[in-house]
């Protein structure tokens, strides 16, 4: 009777392995048949993945992800691009900051013949002078002095090119009145420093060359003392009074 009982259970082992793995060899069929493809988690399907293409898929990603989010076809404010101007100018692209301080001054002509931008006049100085024209910068600095006095930026600006002049007592005079329409604006501070530096350094070269200067010559002889009186004369010295 045991053995009857082991016969058939053996039977029975054998008939459940047997579906099992069979159920193993299709799931390695299926994981082998899918190698290459791209589960979408979304409609739960696999699609075929795409071939390399040769590394322009990364170039263009790369692109995408570098495209401003922003409409760049808003047009820059006034602020904007009185930024842009100073940075060329400090980049060293003075004269394509001169081309577009033109653009905006004719924009800005068509629709305000009658007003100025201050700003915009300043940078243009600053660009003429980046370039070499100090003539025509100083002449803008001069105008921007005697129109926006308050300002302290045209005045430092001036002093500047009076340096370069070699009329330091004109920059100083510039720098002063800097600092009578800013008493803390700190370039013109510092700026005056080195101006009156300047100017004690040329009074200290003055006094240099003067005690460099050969000593006089000798003096020249006395002349002869006057002839004494004739007896009877007077003479030319009141005596003095006892």
């Amino acid at each position: 009777m045991t053995r009857v009982f082991l016969t058939i259970l053996t039977a029975c082992v054998g008939l459940i392995a047997g579906p099992a793995q069979a159920a193993s060899h299709d799931t390695n069929a299926s994981a082998t048949a899918i190698q290459g493809l791209v589960f979408d988690s979304a409609t739960g399907e696999f699609t075929q993945a795409e071939k390399p293409d040769g590394g322009w898929q990364g170039l263009a990603d790369l692109l995408k992800k570098i495209t401003p989010s922003v409409n760049t076809g808003i047009p820059l404010t006034p602020s904007q691009v009185t930024d842009r101007i100073a940075e060329l100018i400090d980049t060293g692209h003075a004269q394509d900051a001169l081309d577009m301080i033109a653009k905006q001054e004719s924009a800005r002509a068509a629709k305000d013949p009658v007003g100025t931008d201050v700003q915009l006049q300043y940078q243009k100085a600053r660009a003429l002078a980046a370039l070499g024209h100090h003539d025509q910068a100083t002449a803008l600095w001069q105008s921007m002095t005697e129109n926006y006095p308050e300002l302290p930026e045209p005045w430092n600006a001036l002093a500047i090119e009076y340096v370069r002049q070699g009329q330091l007592l004109m920059a100083r005079d510039a720098l002063n009145m800097a600092l009578v329409s800013d008493p803390t604006f700190a370039p013109a501070l510092e700026n005056l420093g080195h101006v009156q530096m300047a100017l004690a350094q040329e009074s200290f070269a003055r006094a240099r060359a003067v005690q460099a200067r050969p000593a006089a010559g000798p003096l020249p002889a006395a002349s002869p003392a006057p002839a004494s009186p004739a007896p009877g004369n007077a003479s030319p010295l009141a005596p003095a009074t006892h």
